[in-house]
């Protein structure tokens, strides 16, 4: 507690009269009414929201197509088994597959074209 103290004394705009956290020379200090807050990290506006919400999109999409690919695959293995109805769900699921990564990479080239 201590070193934190001799820290913000030592902190330039820190005044000796100034209370916890408070400073001099930058105007009103945080939590004085005078200047607004800071947004926090996933407030709405802020980079960081758009950044998530696109990392879950990705996530989503990636796991999809990680599924359907593996449908697709054990479907395959099924066909050299001879499994019953494996010719039609290896079908099914390439088709899901096929179109899921077509859609994944065009949301990935407009991405691409929105953010020069």
């Amino acid at each position: 507690m201590a070193m934190e103290e001799r820290e913000r004394e030592q902190a330039p705009g820190y005044a000796a009269h100034d209370g916890p956290g408070g400073r001099t020379g930058g105007g009103p200090g945080p939590g004085t009414g005078h200047e607004p807050e800071p947004l926090s990290d996933l407030e709405r506006g802020t980079v960081q929201r758009a950044q998530l919400r696109t990392r879950i999109a990705d996530i989503a999409w990636t796991a999809l197509i990680v599924v359907l690919g593996l449908w697709a695959l054990w479907s395959a293995v099924g066909i050299a088994r001879e499994t019953e109805n494996a010719l039609v769900y290896c079908v099914v699921g390439g088709v899901l597959f096929t179109v899921a990564l077509w859609a994944r990479l065009s949301t990935l080239k407009a991405r691409a074209r929105t953010h020069l």
